[in-house]
């Protein structure tokens, strides 16, 4: 019984002083996914702003359409409009011809609504960010689509003091369903000014800031 508690004591010094690790995306976690290039497309939760005029008079007055669940936007007179997997010049077609029977000659404008750091999604994506940040989870693709790794970070509140700065890993799904995988150095970047080290990243890439071994 004596020899069973000192193997058990054993253990949890181990355990304690080695400390533990959080799983690489490899092991556990999101997996990346592919966001084809592109003029962004439709989808659930995104806001639109969309007007209606017909003979040089609003026929529809201006206003912010939020995306439903079911991918559809609700319109005056046309009622729901299937709208996901869409681009604004397409989804303008769509209500164009649906109120040819209401207007003459109508004229549509669609355009994406975004506010950074209101809540709402980006029409352009996200990436996902996760491990020793502040805030894991999704970080929203600005409209100029310039995010890279140092910004990113930033974006999720940062790194915990139990990060591994020089390992932070990229990984990226690519067209053909394979992976490709980054390792940046934030540390390295941030003490001697290296951006040149930095990865621009696309929509639907996973940052992994893994802990430090010590």
């Amino acid at each position: 019984m004596q020899k069973f508690i000192w193997r058990w004591v054993l253990c949890v010094m181990v355990v304690a002083y080695s400390g533990c690790r959080t799983a690489p995306p490899d092991e556990l976690g999101p997996e990346p996914v592919h966001v084809p290039e592109g003029e962004p497309t439709i989808r659930p939760g995104l806001t639109l702003r969309v007007s209606v005029t017909a003979s040089g008079e609003a026929a529809v007055k201006e206003e912010l359409k939020e995306v439903n669940a079911n991918g559809e936007i609700l319109m005056p007179l046309i009622a729901a409009v299937k709208c996901e997997g869409l681009t604004v010049v397409e989804l303008q077609e769509k209500i164009k011809v649906a109120y040819k029977d209401y207007y003459i000659d109508p004229q549509v404008t669609v355009g994406f609504v975004y506010v950074p750091d209101s809540g709402m999604k980006s029409p352009w994506g996200s990436v996902n960010v996760q491990g020793e940040v502040v805030r894991p989870g999704p970080v929203n693709m600005p409209s100029t689509r310039d995010l890279n790794v140092t910004r990113a970070l930033m974006m999720a509140g940062g790194v915990t003091p139990l990060a591994d700065k020089r390992k932070v890993r990229v990984t990226r799904r690519e067209a053909d369903g394979a992976l490709k995988k980054f390792e940046v150095d934030i540390e390295k970047i941030g003490r001697e000014g290296r951006s040149d080290l930095d990865v621009m990243l696309k929509p639907g890439d996973v940052v992994w800031v893994p802990e430090s071994w010590y």
